[in-house]
C-alpha cells in the first residue's frame, strides 16, 4: 500500500466522528433560546411584515436583523462546522406563533447560517416533509411516511423545524459518516477504499428534466473524499437510492465489494452502536452538516387528517465561506439550482396555503 493510499485509508479522528452512545448531545449541541432571544425574534419578525405585508421570506439576513441572537447561530455554526456537526435549537413557543409565522422565523435564523438553494425540480427554497398519501404525488421519500433510509442531502447543511410531531415515533435518526469511515479504515479497509473508488449516481427524471439535462453522473461519484482546509478532513456523500438504480439501469458495474461496501455503510449507520435519535418537540430546529452526517427517521404512526400529520419545514443552506467539495463529489449542478429556482412558487412554501392546496386537491 502507498503512502498516499495507507493515508487515505486512515481514520479521520476528526470532531465530527462520534458514536451515538458515547455522547450526550444535549450538553453539547443542545441550544436553548431564552426570553430576551425570544424577544429579539419577534421584533425581527414584526419589523419583516412591516415591510411585507405578510407571507414574505427573510431572504437575506438584513431582512431579518439580529444581534444577540446571530452571536447565538454563531455558536451553532461553529458546532455544526468543527464540531460534532449538528446541533438543535429549543425555545421557540409554538403555540404563540402560526404556521406561518414560525416559516418566516425559521428562514430568518437560517440565513445567517447560509443561502438557501433550491431543493428540488419544484424550486422550493423551503420545503414540506409530510406524509402526502392521499393527497398527491409522492415524488422523494420526504413526501412518504414511515422509515426513511439513512443518506446525505446534496447541500452543505440541512435545517429541519418541526412544527408538528407525529401521533408517535418519528425520532430524528442521525449518524456520523466519519464514525463509519474510522471505524471501516479499523477493519475493512478494502470495504472503505471501494466507498473512496465511488459509483454512478442516477437520480429522479423530473430533477433531470427541468435541470441541466443529466440523469446520470458523468463519472463515479466518491462517497467518501478527502478536502484540504476542512477541519473534518473527509466529505460523504451517500444515496443508496441513486447507486442501485444507476446499477439496475446499467450505468457503470458493481462489484460484489461494491455492494458489500455499500450494504455495510447502511447496516453501520442503522446499528445503535453508531446512530443517535433526537426526539422532536414542536418548535424545535435541527441543523445538521451535510457533509459528515447521514440521516433518516424512525417509523411513526400519523394521524388521518392532513393538517394534524407529522409536518417539518426544511431548508438546504450553502455554506459559501465552507472550502468547495470537488466537483467529484457534486451531483446537482449551479445550473440545476438555477433552472429550478424558476420554477419556485413562494406562496407554497407557506405551510397554511399549502395544506389548503393539498385540501383542494382532493376536494
Amino acid at each position: 500500500m502507498s503512502t498516499a493510499t495507507r493515508h487515505l485509508l486512515s481514520p479521520t479522528g476528526a470532531p465530527a466522528s462520534w458514536r451515538g452512545p458515547q455522547i450526550d448531545w444535549t450538553e453539547t449541541c443542545l441550544f436553548h433560546l431564552d426570553e430576551a432571544d425570544i424577544d429579539e425574534i419577534g421584533r425581527a419578525l414584526a419589523a419583516l411584515n412591516a415591510r411585507g405585508g405578510g407571507r414574505t421570506l427573510p431572504l437575506r439576513r438584513q431582512d431579518f436583523p439580529l444581534d444577540r441572537v446571530a452571536r447565538k447561530l454563531a455558536a451553532v455554526a461553529g458546532q455544526i462546522y468543527r464540531g460534532k456537526g449538528f446541533a438543535m435549537l429549543r425555545g421557540l413557543p409554538r403555540t404563540e406563533y402560526s404556521a406561518d409565522e414560525m416559516a418566516q422565523i425559521y428562514f430568518g435564523l437560517s440565513v445567517h447560517l447560509g443561502v438557501p438553494i433550491s431543493q428540488s425540480h419544484r424550486g422550493e427554497l423551503l420545503g414540506h416533509v409530510l406524509n402526502l398519501e392521499g393527497y398527491g404525488e409522492v415524488a422523494r421519500a420526504y413526501q412518504d411516511g414511515g422509515h426513511m433510509n439513512m443518506h446525505t442531502d446534496s447541500c452543505d447543511i440541512i435545517g429541519l423545524m418541526c412544527l408538528r410531531t407525529a401521533k408517535a415515533g418519528g425520532a430524528s435518526r442521525i449518524c456520523s459518516a466519519l464514525a463509519i469511515h474510522d471505524a471501516l479504515a479499523e477493519s475493512r479497509p478494502d470495504l472503505l477504499a471501494s466507498l473512496y473508488g465511488g459509483y454512478y449516481f442516477r437520480r429522479g427524471d423530473k430533477d433531470a428534466q427541468l435541470g441541466d439535462g443529466r440523469k446520470v453522473s458523468l463519472a463515479p461519484v466518491p462517497v467518501f473524499d478527502r478536502l484540504d482546509g476542512w477541519p473534518q478532513q473527509v466529505a460523504c456523500y451517500f444515496l443508496g437510492s441513486y447507486i442501485r438504480r444507476a446499477a439496475q439501469e446499467g450505468h457503470g458495474h458493481l462489484t460484489d465489494l461494491d455492494r458489500e461496501a455499500i450494504a455495510t455503510l447502511e447496516t453501520m449507520a442503522e446499528s445503535p452502536d453508531f446512530y443517535l435519535d433526537m426526539q422532536f418537540q414542536d418548535g424545535d430546529i435541527q441543523f445538521l452538516n451535510n457533509r459528515v452526517i447521514v440521516h433518516g427517521r424512525t417509523d411513526y404512526v400519523d394521524e388521518d387528517a392532513i393538517e394534524k400529520r407529522r409536518h417539518l419545514l426544511r431548508v438546504w443552506l450553502s455554506a459559501p465561506e465552507w472550502p468547495p467539495l470537488a466537483e467529484r463529489q457534486v451531483m446537482h449542478s449551479d445550473e440545476d439550482h438555477r433552472l429550478w429556482l424558476a420554477r419556485r412558487q413562494p406562496e407554497l412554501e407557506f405551510p397554511e396555503a399549502y395544506l389548503e392546496s393539498l385540501r383542494a386537491s382532493v376536494a
